[in-house]
């Protein structure tokens, strides 16, 4: 067994074309050298995020880990001799994000939500996200248009979205609306999300 993560990755078939990917098989599992974003997105090399939604490489298309056809829930002995030679699940390139909610008409509000969460993500962490928002101003202002749908999305009633709502209004300079939300919210990320909005932060920090 890895010392690294309590289960192997899990091999997924993308439903239009076939093609396979690996998403994690303990998305609660975080290693030592996991980083933590002010926006709830991590990075850790030992047992990655699985996005919300999945581009494919091959067809161009998104499709979402539940529709995905499950291959293999192998054992570590079996994962690094079948599979171990496919790719990570990625979400789709931000420019992707932008055409799918561009086309998607009549959208359920779960899947704009998971859309417009992923297009937020793809400008702060992302190299070519990070590049069309610096110097593309369309894309910018779809990005921010985007985000502040979003902000109207996110319930607070459940606190893990509530943290997420307050984060936007951060990101978005809304700090006092962003201290309303959070206010009564206890733990190191609120903490910190309310610690920067007071000193009128507006970017992305690490946790």
């Amino acid at each position: 067994m890895s010392p690294f993560q309590n289960l192997p990755p899990i091999v997924v078939e993308c439903p239009s074309c076939g093609e396979r990917y690996l998403i994690s098989g303990d998305q609660g599992f975080h290693s030592e050298k996991a980083i933590y974003f002010s926006d709830s997105f991590y990075l850790d090399e030992f047992n990655w995020r699985t996005p919300e939604i999945i581009g494919c490489v091959t067809c161009e298309l998104g499709f979402f880990p539940e529709t995905g056809k499950i291959i293999a829930t192998p054992d570590w002995d079996e994962f690094y001799k079948n599979w171990s030679h496919l790719k990570q699940a990625l979400p789709p390139s931000a420019g992707s994000l932008v055409l799918e909610l561009r086309a998607r008409k009549n959208m359920e509000l779960s899947v704009e939500k998971i859309l417009r969460k992923e297009l937020w993500y793809s400008a702060l962490h992302t190299e070519t996200g990070k590049a069309l928002l610096a110097n593309n101003m369309k894309f910018k202002n779809f990005w921010v248009a985007s985000l502040e749908r979003l902000e109207n999305m996110l319930v607070v009633e459940d606190n893990e979205e509530k943290i997420l709502k307050a984060e936007v209004n951060r990101q978005l300079g809304r700090f006092n609306t962003c201290l309303e939300i959070i206010d009564q919210l206890k733990g190191k990320l609120p903490e910190a999300i309310k610690s920067e909005a007071l000193k009128g932060n507006s970017l992305l920090f690490t946790i």
